[in-house]
């Protein structure tokens, strides 16, 4: 993985993933844990080359042993620089790589978001969580329904640390997207945006950045993070967001 890694962001980014989770006896690990315990995410880890192997491996014990997928969420300047080949030597599955970008929040970049004539909601209860499926299922995710759940039993939770934002056309959702609070992080994190494939092009997955935007700024936060596909990334840019550092998962999945 290659980026340009912007200093000051990236010690606001980092600061964040500390904050997140558990943090292990080894390596810096912090792990943090999906609602329902299936899933576990190492959100940060300090490594050497000389303990990076023996760090992996007990981390795919821990999985195999309380019985969830384990992600490794890998940021290009993580140490030592050969994580991604050890982490794939050891069983781990690389998905797509994305950018991480950052928007400080300030007038002009809130003007660039502007979601004026566009119907966007926040969505609070179970009707609102299956329009946001909806959308999922129209452009081909298969775990809608799982992710429903999940997110369902978060809101119920901690309703504090997420929101779910999905614009309408009449009474149709066509897009949406999730703004993730960390307490302590210092900022807010977008993630899950999406729009049906018949609605493209008409400015809606924007609309749903202003709105998470507006929330954020209006619980007095003033910088945000995301992961960006390269689908997604040149529409960010364009208006504001700049790139911090390239980020892959790897995933490792016990065998049952």
């Amino acid at each position: 993985m290659t980026s340009l890694p912007s200093t000051n962001f990236l010690a606001s980014l980092d600061h964040g993933r500390r904050a997140t989770g558990e943090t292990a006896a080894q390596g810096g690990v912090v792990r943090e844990y999906s609602e329902d315990g299936s899933l576990c995410q190492i959100r940060f880890s300090q490594l050497s080359a000389n303990d990076a192997d023996v760090v992996i491996e007990a981390e795919k014990a821990l999985a195999v042993k309380r019985g969830y997928e384990l992600e490794w969420k890998l940021y290009a300047h993580d140490a030592p620089s050969d994580l991604a080949e050890r982490l794939q030597a050891a069983g781990f599955v690389a998905d797509d790589q994305e950018q991480v970008l950052v928007l400080p929040l300030d007038a002009e970049t809130m003007a660039a978001f502007d979601n004026t004539g566009y119907d966007v909601r926040r969505v609070v209860d179970e009707k609102g969580l299956a329009d946001y499926a909806e959308i999922a299922r129209e452009i081909g995710r298969k775990n809608a329904d799982e992710e429903r759940r999940r997110l369902w039993a978060f809101l119920q939770e901690t309703p504090e640390a997420m929101s779910v934002h999905v614009a309408y056309v009449g009474s149709e959702p066509v897009a949406g997207g999730r703004v993730h609070y960390t307490e302590g992080s210092g900022y807010a994190e977008l993630a899950g945006g999406r729009t049906k494939t018949t609605h493209r092009r008409r400015g809606l997955f924007t609309a749903v950045v202003g709105s998470r935007l507006a929330e954020v700024s209006a619980r007095g936060l003033a910088l945000v993070f995301t992961d960006a596909l390269p689908t997604s990334e040149p529409i960010l840019a364009k208006r504001g967001f700049r790139t911090v550092v390239a980020t892959q998962p790897f995933t490792y999945t016990p065998s049952s």
